[in-house]
């Protein structure tokens, strides 16, 4: 779930109307928060052609995405068009995809896919459905994959995300995904068919968790019978509990929410490093009530503003003794027991979510509104829209690392990653922040490494290290606050970025 208000309530007192709504009107809104939650929806399965979508979309039959991405680089480089495929080794091509499971049937129908391939398109990915589906391994999921990805051709194919997620919201009743696929096809316009595909994944991938959904961070949760506890769980068979009167009922992260415009406050504790920065820069030092140990920037504050613990671990004692009337935080920093400890406490609070830049856009207005510089707030908000107008170009596959022992780095779906996007990088690997080991990162074949000053202190000595490992690759050391802090130093981070493009 992307930054939202309903996610950012102010306080325990925020209360907002509940809407009725046709079924019709049910669709539109729907569509309408997806995209906004979800505005880096977009394939998971890395991919440069249709050949390579087709390839990996077989690959990730009871598989994760992740992993199909790990074992593709190494695939496609030693097999790289159909008319290799065709005359891969069956052995050879079974140790190099052994990992996503299934490797014997799998081999077996991409090797026929090449073969295929060859001898009816002269290696070239068909763009009919007929067509994809005559194919070997290539089902009517994988096809409708293919069309809506590589050739931008409508289509919705239901995946057990999609499933799931379909029914629960009671989008549908039917018990296959081919049924569920008709359903939604006739709810949803044609052209909004491939984006909403992404979106529903990205909800059920990271909000509608099959085992353990999160209602109460739910953007949807007033339009879903089972999140309101009025059906049981299509997918479990269980029934969930009513959420609390007066509170999530509506999510709308738009600035003009349906939430009242709260009193600006005048004793701020912030969480966020980047944001207490935001802070300073916006004429706000003096409403800092108190600080995070890691909110170091700028440097005075050190010395002026009281300190209350870590990110994960604040000292709550400590931060109502100094009785804020608002604490900022950020949801991959700052964990929910912090939020729920708030909330016993009762002291107001804003939660806030930054995976894009659109989110920090959105962001930057809604903090404004709140904080009482809704002015400056916009000036800066619509001076990064500007920049991100400029026409976006494929750039070298970059790995952002943000760690070792273990490797673990920032994923396409994470603010650096979006960062990548946006400055004409082209981000790779899995999604949030994965680790890998040493095999693992090789197989990703990256073309650009960074290497951030922070999270984790890599020097010269780790940058001579990985290229060395990796002679192929341009291996940067790169200022990790300009990669790393959100809406203080964005525009920096967007600098640095497009200063590393070819």
């Amino acid at each position: 779930m992307q930054f939202s208000e309903s996610v950012s309530d102010i306080g325990r007192k925020a209360s907002y109307p509940d809407f009725m709504r046709t079924p019709k009107s049910n669709s539109i809104e729907l569509q309408r928060r997806l995209r906004t939650t979800y505005p880096d929806a977009r394939c998971a399965l890395d991919h440069q052609d249709p050949f390579q979508l087709v390839v990996a979309t077989i690959l990730s039959a009871q598989c994760t995405d992740a992993r199909v991405n790990l074992t593709t680089p190494a695939l496609f480089a030693r097999f790289p068009d159909a008319a290799s495929l065709a005359a891969a080794p069956l052995e050879a091509l079974e140790a190099l995809i052994k990992s996503t499971g299934f490797f014997h049937n799998k081999a077996r129908n991409l090797i026929g896919l090449g073969q295929a391939l060859m001898a009816r398109y002269e290696g070239v990915v068909p763009d009919d459905l007929a067509s994809l589906t005559a194919l070997p391994g290539v089902g009517q999921k994988t096809a409708n994959v293919v069309l809506s990805n590589a050739f931008g051709v409508p289509a919705l194919p239901v995946d057990t995300h999609i499933f799931r997620v379909a029914k629960r919201l009671g989008l549908s009743k039917a018990t296959t995904p081919e049924k569920v696929e008709a359903d939604l096809c006739r709810l949803f316009p044609r052209d909004e068919w491939i984006d909403l595909h992404h979106q529903l994944i990205f909800h059920g991938r990271r909000t509608c968790d099959a085992r353990r959904p999160d209602c109460q961070g739910c953007p949807l949760l007033d339009l879903c019978p089972t999140g309101q506890g009025r059906i049981k769980d299509p997918h479990s068979g269980t029934k969930f509990a009513a959420p609390p009167s007066g509170r999530h009922l509506t999510h709308d992260p738009r600035p003009t929410s349906h939430s009242p415009q709260p009193i600006k406050p005048l004793r701020i504790i912030s969480l966020v490093p980047s944001i207490t920065e935001l802070l300073v820069q916006w004429g706000l030092a003096s409403q800092l009530a108190g600080r995070s140990r890691y909110c170091i920037e700028p440097r005075w504050i050190r010395n002026t503003v009281p300190e209350v613990g870590g990110t994960k671990d604040p000292n709550l004692e400590r931060i109502r003794a100094l009785a804020p009337d608002l604490v900022i935080l950020e949801k991959d920093e700052n964990p929910k027991a912090v939020v729920e400890a708030l909330d016993t406490l009762g002291i107001p609070w804003l939660a806030l979510e930054i995976r894009t830049l659109k989110d920090c856009v959105a962001a930057l207005r809604l903090l404004g509104g709140h904080l009482g510089v809704a002015e400056v707030a916009e000036a800066r908000a619509q001076a990064l829209e500007a920049l991100l107008k400029s026409r976006k170009c494929k750039g070298p596959r970059t790995l952002a690392l943000i760690w070792r022992d273990p490797w673990m780095s920032s994923g396409p779906d994470t603010y650096i990653g979006d960062l990548l996007r946006q400055g004409g990088l082209t981000p790779v690997g899995p999604d949030r922040y994965p680790s890998f080991t040493d095999t693992e990162l090789e197989a990703l074949a990256p073309e650009l490494i960074l290497l951030p000053t922070e999270p984790y202190r890599f020097n010269k000595r780790h940058q001579a290290e990985l290229q060395k490992r990796f002679p192929k690759a341009d291996v940067r050391l790169v200022d990790g606050q300009a990669l790393t802090w959100y809406l203080s130093r964005t525009e920096a981070g967007l600098e640095l970025v497009r200063a590393l493009r070819p």
